[in-house]
């Protein structure tokens, strides 16, 4: 367990690029081993399935040549007895015309391999009472009863013609032909495979027996039954025309391809299964398996079988007597040999796909894994650029990779880092101008205390001058002017205090015009105003409004300011102020003669960080500011502007209806 838990440790301190490839190793490996498995199986069934298949269709072809060899047997039977004069020469008992009947005996002991005629083994006339008249292939015997024989029984009961394999045994077989007594005698060949059966030779025949009645013609009354028979062992007919049937003598590296086999009981009686010395198997045994199913279950069997030498796909199927009794088996089979052939080579065939298949996939895999990783190292490259700093570094678009959504999110990424870097950076710089006009305040303000004084002084003395000057005096004016400019001087020295001092963020009642004139004075003297005429219409006995004196003094420098920097040390600055008809307003409007701002501009000029002027003119900050001071107010601040003829600012504020201390709803400008 610590040797397993020490090998996966090793595996995952690996890097990245040989896990990958191990995965994808692993990954095609299971995959291929599966596919081969599934693969192996199928051939597997299907062959199987095909030639399990193929021998069933082949037993049913086997049985119709059967019971084909039972009907020709039936028809010549048939044929004699209507077709010749029997019905007389039983009538008049005379054997010796009978003699005609021993032309239908074959002759040795062949067999008819290769002829369409049919002769039979033996051929009897029995009268109704089963006792024998005349036997063709040994009229030397006669007078014995048959009637112990199923098939002369039941044809003599029913007056019907009938068919059937029957066993015979050898005495009763040699007493209608000796000269059957070669093929007659079987001798049993044992083989460890074999099933059980005690004897060592068969003491029965199987025979292919007919009953045909032979009635009067005249009075349709039964004279007795014409019995034909051919005996099945060493009879090769039937197994050889079922494999030149289904086979056409095809073999495979020598062996033939498809057999059949008669069985007496488990024992080959007819078949053209080879030994190993090439003689036909006759005698051999049925496998132990086989022989349960089939004889002692009376069950078909189909399946893979030992053969005497070699491996079959066979059929089995049992062969009844009249009585239904099981007296015998037919066969067919297949070669395995050729099927497992194929089996292997398609096997092979789909291994080496397969094989091929798994490399080319884990090398495919391999490139892509590469891939990754390459893109992953430019990504680890981007990256370390960014955080040196580079904020503008970028990667390039690539579409073949499929990391261009990769790509464009990282660029999307930097270009967001740079816009917020960019706006801490001016934040930073407003924060800085903040702080420095904070200190130029203070000091503004000190400056102020220290000049107010000597002002004080001034003013003080040109007053006590003043009234010792006499009104005609020519010195009279000059020191009229020198109070009136200390006065002045006074006047801007109080705005910076005014200006210096720090926002209390009281909102109290105010008059917006004071506001207005108090912010105008501290810039109308600026040297950016001079050239700009300042034309002020203010609308006497206005309603008050609740605010911050020092914001909204910092909303008007703004757009003071704002105008000047647009008409460039020319123009005509405009402030009016009025009532509003809706919601009782105040409304000031503050306009320009500049060259304007565009329309697809306009509706962001509110934006924090938004500016139209030249890169390092301007923050962006002054009318988000503005637009932020007034909405804190309850107020609202719109622009309208044609270029090249200045811009509008117009601002609504609440008026203060004076009932506790609040303001009206929000302000509404028409």
């Amino acid at each position: 367990m610590k040797i397993n838990n020490k090998r996966i440790q090793r595996l995952f301190k690996l890097d990245l690029q040989s896990r990958l490839a191990f995965g994808f190793l692993i990954a095609t490996c299971l995959t291929g081993i599966f596919a081969t498995i599934i693969s192996i199986w199928t051939i597997n069934r299907s062959t199987i399935a095909e030639v399990q298949n193929r021998v069933r269709l082949d037993i049913n072809t086997a049985k119709l040549i059967y019971n084909n060899k039972l009907e020709k047997i039936m028809s010549l039977v048939q044929f004699t007895a209507d077709g010749s004069d029997l019905q007389e020469l039983i009538g008049r008992d005379d054997i010796t015309g009978m003699k005609f009947l021993q032309g239908l005996i074959r002759r040795g002991t062949g067999t008819q391999q290769g002829n369409d005629n049919v002769f039979l083994d033996m051929l009897t006339v029995v009268d109704t009472s089963g006792k024998v008249l005349y036997r063709a292939a040994n009229p030397a015997i006669s007078k014995d009863n048959l009637l112990k024989d199923p098939v002369v029984r039941n044809c003599i009961r029913k007056k019907i013609s009938l068919s059937s394999t029957e066993l015979m045994s050898i005495k009763d077989i040699l007493r209608e032909n000796p000269t059957l007594s070669q093929r007659a005698k079987t001798d049993i060949v044992k083989t460890p495979l074999s099933a059980d059966i005690k004897e060592d030779k068969l003491s029965e025949g199987m025979v292919m027996k007919v009953a045909y009645p032979i009635m009067d013609r005249n009075t349709n009354v039964l004279l007795g039954v014409l019995v034909g028979g051919v005996l099945i062992n060493k009879d090769n007919e039937i197994v050889d025309k079922i494999k030149e049937t289904m086979y056409h003598g095809e073999k495979y590296k020598g062996q033939e391809m498809g057999v059949a086999t008669i069985f007496q009981g488990g024992v080959r009686i007819s078949t053209n299964v080879m030994t190993k010395d090439n003689k036909r198997a006759i005698g051999t045994i049925l496998s132990k398996e086989v022989y349960d199913r089939v004889i002692k279950e009376g069950k078909d069997w189909v399946g893979r079988a030992f053969v005497v030498k070699d491996w079959y796909i066979t059929t089995y199927t049992p062969i009844f007597n009249i009585d239904k009794k099981l007296i015998g088996v037919l066969y067919t089979g297949i070669l395995e040999a050729k099927y497992k052939d194929i089996q292997r080579g398609m096997i092979w065939i789909n291994l080496g796909i397969t094989t091929l298949g798994m490399i080319i996939a884990f090398l495919i895999s391999l490139y892509l894994g590469n891939t990754i990783i390459k893109r992953i190292r430019i990504l680890k490259k981007a990256t370390e650029a960014i955080a040196s700093g580079n904020l503008d570094y970028k990667l390039s678009p690539d579409t073949i990779s499929g990391f261009d959504m990769l790509d464009e999110a990282f660029n999307d990424m930097a270009r967001s880092l740079k816009d917020h870097n960019d706006q801490l950076q001016k934040m930073h710089q407003q924060l800085a101008k903040a702080e420095k006009l904070t200190a130029l305040g203070e000091l503004a303000a000190g400056v102020a205390h220290e000049i107010n004084n000597p002002l004080g002084g001034i003013l003080l003395y040109s007053s006590i001058v003043l009234e010792d000057i006499e009104e005609n005096s020519p010195l009279r004016e000059n020191i009229q002017k020198v109070i009136y400019q200390t006065n002045r001087c006074k006047e801007i020295v109080q705005s910076l205090l005014d200006f210096a001092r720090t926002p209390t963020s009281e909102m109290l009642p105010l008059q917006i015009n004071q506001v207005i004139s108090t912010s105008l004075k501290l810039v109308r003297d600026q040297s950016m105003f001079h050239g700009i005429e300042i034309e002020t219409k203010f609308v006497e006995n206005l309603p008050e409004t609740i605010g911050d004196r020092s914001r909204l003094e910092e909303v008007f420098l703004n757009l003071f300011i704002n105008a000047a920097d647009a008409m460039k040390g020319g123009g005509k600055l405009t402030i009016t102020t009025g009532l509003s008809k809706k919601n009782n307003s105040i409304r000031i409007l503050i306009s320009d003669t500049g060259k304007g701002i565009d329309k697809e501009h306009l509706s962001h000029i509110f934006e924090p960080f938004y500016t139209t002027k030249e890169p390092g003119q301007g923050t962006g900050l002054g009318l988000s500011i503005v637009y932020g001071i007034i909405r804190k107010h309850k107020g609202t601040i719109d622009a309208e502007c044609k270029p090249g003829k200045g811009t509008s600012f117009i601002i609504c504020l609440p008026a203060y209806t004076g009932e506790n201390n609040s303001l009206n709803n929000n302000a509404v400008c028409d």
